[in-house]
């Protein structure tokens, strides 16, 4: 039979661990709220009444009893909360009809068949004790976890003599407590320490009143569940859930550790560019020229007046040093404008370590900057892939005042907005490649930059993934640069957004940021 719950008490015995036992019982067991109405009642109590459980759920015995004569027996008695108020009443209903001996015998002896099939086939611990704690009668299964050969072998012992102190303390005051006050202990937890020395356990455990026919507690009765099983599967689940989230941990650190590499890879192409042009023009050099002109002046030291106006290499001499000094004074300033665009180039690398630094971080480094230096160094930083791909660029920067900004991620934004651009070209021949950066102030203080290109175009079911990590269009491509550079745009409080009307129309990149001057 299956009873349907009519309040949250009657639900809370249903979910109980020993709903299968009383439901075995050969007797009708209820259980009423405060206002008398049946909340529960199992198979027997049903057979009794003659009607199924739906019809007395919610009711009153009044509103169910038929004004026919009845020979039932009830022992009930009231149910209290931990405060010591009274939450309802439960009991037992007995068949007081008259019946003969063998009758009698034979409903005991059936009565007593069910408990033992109970006891003897049922996994769980089963346990009934006295009011000392003792047990009086078991589960075979229980008897044979703790040691004995048969269920009579734990009669008249306690759980002092299997448990340790830890555990069987607990236990018995536990037990204790329902015979006192009569509230049942409904799923509790317990880990379970043995005197033996065998690995620890864990159980689910349910106690509740035993009660003569008088209705007074003698003992307790309750069923215990091993849980083990289920506790080491927890303990692994929550080992698997740090793993994954030291793993996150790890996956974030690498992909900052990505990101850093992947902008200062655009850095390096320029500080190769660089370092490279020094290293040619220090290799064609015109000092070795002086150095022969310093010779031939020695060696004619005591002549050099008639040397130089007379002989025909000493006539020369005075011009060849006038060009020469030219030309070294021009590989001079040529070097310093390399080594300063060297130097710019390194400090926009540790610029862009210090903004994923930052990155854990809410402060923001604000510095007075002029947007339009600023497009000049990301373009001068893509320099080289720009006069490889003979790209034209094209700026159309409004008029703009310095602004408060955060330089370094603003740089790193758009060489990867210039990178890709560039990038974009690939594959397109039939049109002149273009680049187009457009600078303005837009209404409410806002900072907006537009990189645009007439390359390959992005599908449109593609716009709403270029941002995501790892998502890329390119053979070689990681999906690093643009993630990173939304991130940046949104940790300054700005935006990223893509455009493009499709494969082969080009894309607009437009980074909006809010700004002060």
């Amino acid at each position: 039979m299956q009873s349907q719950p009519a309040s949250p008490a009657s639900a809370t015995l249903l979910e109980d661990s020993t709903a299968p036992i009383v439901e075995q019982l050969p007797v009708g067991i209820f259980r009423k709220d405060t206002e008398g109405r049946f909340t529960f009642v199992n198979a027997r109590f049903c057979e009794l009444k003659g009607m199924p459980a739906e019809r007395i759920l919610g009711r009153t015995p009044a509103e169910i009893d038929s004004d026919e004569a009845a020979s039932w027996q009830v022992i009930e008695s009231a149910v209290r909360g931990p405060d010591g108020t009274a939450i309802g009443s439960q009991g037992v209903l007995l068949d007081a009809a008259p019946r003969n001996q063998e009758e009698d015998d034979a409903m005991l002896a059936n009565e007593r068949e069910l408990l033992r099939a109970l006891l003897d086939n049922s996994p769980d611990h089963i346990y009934f004790k006295d009011a000392q704690s003792r047990f009086i009668k078991t589960s075979t299964a229980q008897a044979l976890e703790f040691g004995m050969a048969t269920p009579e072998g734990l009669v008249g012992k306690s759980d002092f003599d299997v448990f340790s102190e830890e555990h069987a303390r607990p236990a018995f005051e536990d037990e204790q407590e329902i015979i006192r006050t009569g509230v049942p202990m409904i799923g509790k937890i317990e880990k379970e320490t043995w005197i033996d020395g065998r690995p620890d356990t864990w159980a689910l455990t349910t106690k509740m009143p035993l009660r003569n026919r008088a209705g007074r507690i003698v003992g307790t009765f309750g069923i215990t569940k091993n849980i083990s099983d289920l506790k080491e599967a927890e303990r692994q689940v929550a080992e698997v859930n740090k793993q994954l989230v030291e793993a996150s941990h790890l996956a974030g650190m690498a992909r900052i550790a990505t990101n850093v590499l992947h902008n200062v890879g655009n850095v390096l192409n320029s500080v190769n560019v660089s370092a490279a042009l020094i290293l040619s023009r220090v290799r064609a050099s015109k000092a070795p020229g002086l150095a022969r002109a310093v010779q031939l002046m020695e060696e004619h030291a005591d002549d050099l007046g008639a040397f130089l106006a007379s002989d025909p290499k000493g006539k020369v001499l005075p011009g060849y040093l006038r060009q020469l000094a030219s030309a070294l004074v021009a590989e001079q300033n040529d070097a310093i404008k390399e080594l300063a665009a060297l130097g710019k180039n390194v400090e926009h690398i540790k610029e862009i370590i210090a903004a994923q630094q930052a990155y854990a971080g809410a402060s923001r480094l604000l510095e007075k900057v002029q947007v339009r230096e600023l497009v000049d160094d990301a373009l001068r930083i893509n320099a080289e892939a720009l006069a490889q791909r003979r790209m034209v660029v094209e700026k159309e920067i409004a008029p703009l005042p310095e602004l408060l900004l955060d330089q370094g991620r603003i740089l790193q934004i758009l060489v990867n907005l210039i990178s890709n651009a560039e990038q974009a070209m690939d594959g397109v021949t039939d049109r002149e490649p273009r680049l187009t950066v457009r600078v303005e102030l837009v209404a409410g203080q806002r900072l907006r930059i537009c990189v645009a290109d007439n390359g390959v175009g992005i599908a449109t079911q593609a716009l709403s993934q270029v941002f995501v990590h790892g998502f890329t269009t390119k053979k070689t491509g990681h999906g690093f640069g643009l993630h990173s550079a939304v991130i940046a745009a949104h940790e300054m409080g700005g935006t990223l957004t893509a455009h493009s009307d499709g494969p082969g129309t080009g894309a607009a990149f437009t980074l909006e940021l809010p700004v002060e001057t």
